[in-house]
């Protein structure tokens, strides 16, 4: 039997985040930032009404406590917080959905800072993708914890190409542990100048570095907007 491999962890992860979604929003973005934690909402919150589907086994569905144990993986799996994250930065359809259509923001995440500053109770999982819902089978599900994970570790199909990692753990705020995660933040094309540079006088002091995108036609290219980045870049070429 082959050996099954776990996912290589991309060395940044990435958050598409609405700036226009509340009156609040930036000010929650920059908190989440500086103060090095994570919000994680409840899976029903998510877009897709397909979310969190599953499929039980017949060996499962023929067991005597199938509605007890469902029941269970139920609960569970409601009380599950979740944050999202992609593998890219430059989707833009991802701007469009996640982040207030190009007027919100893109944090990138050090992935090994984020893996090990993040508690012993909070899974990084890699999204899979299928045509189908997983299958839980009765053995699985007589862990109502593991059997929820698994069921919130696959979206349809469709979604494939956001290229998902997410973070499972408790709803509400997260903290990561250690140094800042955060390595940069990139501003959309249609962010307002306001919102800009009150974010950016925010981050100010630390070394996070600051990027907007610049479209040019059917492209787009990533422009440093503060010293951070201009250091990083002026230093690499």
């Amino acid at each position: 039997m082959a050996r099954l491999e776990t996912p290589v962890l991309p060395s940044r992860l990435f958050r598409y985040r609405s700036l226009t979604r509340s009156p609040e929003a930036l000010e929650e973005e920059v908190d989440a930032v500086k103060e090095n934690y994570l919000y994680c909402s409840t899976f029903d919150r998510m877009n897709d009404p397909m979310e969190g589907y599953f499929r039980p086994t017949s060996a499962f569905k023929g067991d005597a406590n199938y509605k007890h144990t469902l029941r269970r993986i139920v609960g569970v799996k409601t009380n599950i917080g979740v944050s999202c994250f992609s593998e890219t930065r430059d989707d833009l359809l991802m701007w469009t959905h996640y982040a207030g259509n190009h007027a919100g923001i893109c944090v990138a995440y050090s992935s090994k800072k984020l893996e090990a500053g993040l508690s012993d109770d909070v899974s990084l999982v890699r999204l899979g993708y299928g045509d189908a819902p997983p299958l839980v089978s009765s053995s699985e599900a007589q862990y109502a914890d593991r059997a929820a994970r698994k069921i919130l570790s696959q979206k349809k199909l469709n979604w494939s190409y956001e290229r998902e990692w997410r973070v499972l753990g408790p709803v509400g705020k997260v903290p990561i542990g250690g140094s800042l995660a955060v390595t940069d933040v990139y501003f959309g094309s249609r962010v307002s100048l306001q919102h800009r540079q009150k974010f950016l006088t925010k981050i100010q002091g630390t070394k996070i570095r600051a990027y907007s995108m610049e479209v040019d036609m059917y492209d787009h290219d990533w422009e440093p907007v503060n010293a951070a980045a201009k250091n990083w870049e002026s230093n690499r070429s």
